[in-house]
């Protein structure tokens, strides 16, 4: 009997044996296969290379071009327009009115909208000087010009108003000019606009994808798809890409508005697609919390991670890594060729704006008080920035568009609830890479960011072929 039972003893040591050795292999293989969590460590604190105090709360994000900040602040009296360069105030104009959504920048001008009283003004301003160069007033409300973000896309002017329309100027020259064209949504709101050789192309909540004749604002096409939408399209060659609320994705000709392709997810899609190489990337929504990786071509799906949770902002793609500012709390690096997740990193908060380029790395807002800057390629950590302020979204303007030398580090923007403009130092040693477009690019604003190949934008003349 007590033979059977060393017997019976000695097998089950070996099976329970056995047991923890394939458990202790699993782990052993989970451990090298998991992306690693980035470990944290004493991070160093941004260098702050100026500051200047424009007295008056800074909540727009600012825009830039050859070290010279434009930004608007909140007060309807006084100065609320400025043009800052390495600290010290250039010029300061005063609207009159309201202003609130953030100024836009062309060539040599500055477009400002503002409200005074019930009164409607679109104004440009000189950008060396800050002088008044033409304005265009409008005394019909309820559509407020100020209350939604102007576009400049190929010499066109738009102006959103309250979301549910669009006036088109054509701002050049020193001739005050005239509204050429007004659309208006049927109180659907819309999205925002890009503009292709000579179409608009732009999404709305009545279900529907349009594309105008930018010279007339007449419609070209029109498809009804079912589901609102509320992020913009993006443009690959001749062929435009746009997702609804529906989780559904379409891919239209530019120029005839012919199917391309369908594909759908299983949550609503409010960030635009990302193009690389040849995939298009989808960040579907709750429900989902997937990044869909597309073939351009016919829209078949290619790979599929799903979040911990959702992304409020649409990914980047820098240094062969998709990157993801996720809503709880951590940045996510994925290798866009194969959904391989290549590292982790905790925010210690939720993201408040896109990840914007800077050189090799992106920066965060995360919070409302604080900046995040990570590597690309690894996640590390390469600086923060706390305030106790309330922070706009960042904006980078790179080496390349200032003509300073590779050395120079680029320079991080951002305004204050206090009415202080700060130029945080970037990443020195890194150019703007070919086919990107990183003059200015804001964290916040798709209309800023689709306007370059590192976002996936690729507007061609030729649109008849599709």
């Amino acid at each position: 009997m007590s033979t059977g039972l060393s017997r019976l003893s000695a097998s089950v040591v070996r099976e329970c044996s056995l047991a923890l050795r394939r458990l202790v292999a699993v782990f052993t293989v989970a451990a090298f296969t998991i992306a690693p969590m980035v470990a944290a460590a004493a991070t160093p604190t941004a260098r702050v290379r100026w500051t200047v105090n424009v007295g008056q709360p800074v909540y727009n994000t600012p825009r830039v071009r050859d070290g010279v900040v434009y930004l608007d602040t909140v007060q309807p009296s006084g100065p609320n327009v400025f043009a800052v360069k390495h600290g010290k105030i250039l010029w300061k104009f005063a609207t009159g009115g309201a202003i609130t959504t953030p100024v836009t920048l062309s060539g040599s001008q500055l477009f400002v909208a503002s409200d005074i009283g019930p009164t409607h003004y679109m104004r440009a301003l000189d950008t060396k000087s800050g002088q008044l160069i033409w304005d265009y007033t409008r005394d019909q409300p309820p559509e407020c010009m100020c209350s939604h973000k102007t576009h400049y896309l190929q010499s066109v002017l738009i102006a959103q108003t309250d979301g549910h329309s669009f006036y088109a100027f054509r701002p050049d020259g020193t001739i005050p000019s005239r509204r050429v064209w007004v659309f208006r949504g049927d109180g659907a709101r819309l999205t925002a606009p890009v503009i292709v050789g000579d179409i608009v192309l732009f999404g709305s909540a009545d279900d529907c994808l349009y594309a105008l004749n930018s010279e007339t604002g007449k419609i070209r096409w029109r498809k009804k798809t079912g589901y609102s939408f509320t992020a913009p399209p993006t443009v690959i060659g001749n062929m435009m890409v746009a997702g609804n609320r529906g989780g559904n994705i379409y891919a239209f000709a530019v120029g005839t508005g012919k199917t391309i392709w369908t594909a759908a997810t299983n949550g609503p899609i409010d960030t635009p697609p990302v193009v690389y190489r040849s995939k298009v990337f989808i960040a579907a929504g709750a429900g989902d919390r997937g990044i869909y990786a597309l073939s351009v071509s016919t829209g078949r799906q290619l790979w599929y991670h799903q979040m911990a949770d959702y992304t409020n902002y649409a990914p980047v793609i820098l240094d062969k890594t998709l990157i993801v500012a996720s809503r709880d709390g951590n940045a996510v690096g994925i290798d866009p060729d194969n959904g391989q997740i290549l590292w982790t990193t905790d925010l210690h908060g939720m993201p408040f704006s896109r990840p914007v380029v800077d050189g090799n790395a992106v920066v965060i807002k995360v919070g409302d008080h604080r900046l995040v800057k990570i590597r690309a390629k690894t996640g590390r950590v390469l600086w923060s920035y706390h305030t106790a302020s309330v922070i706009t979204s960042p904006v980078v303007e790179s080496r390349q568009s200032t003509g300073t030398t590779a050395s120079t580090p680029a320079t991080v923007y951002i305004g204050t609830s206090t009415g202080k403009v700060l130029a945080l130092e970037g990443t020195p040693g890194q150019t703007a890479l070919k086919g990107r477009n990183t003059a200015t690019v804001s964290g916040s604003d798709y209309s800023g960011d689709l306007t370059g190949d590192w976002f996936g934008l690729r507007s061609s003349p030729n649109i008849s072929s599709v």
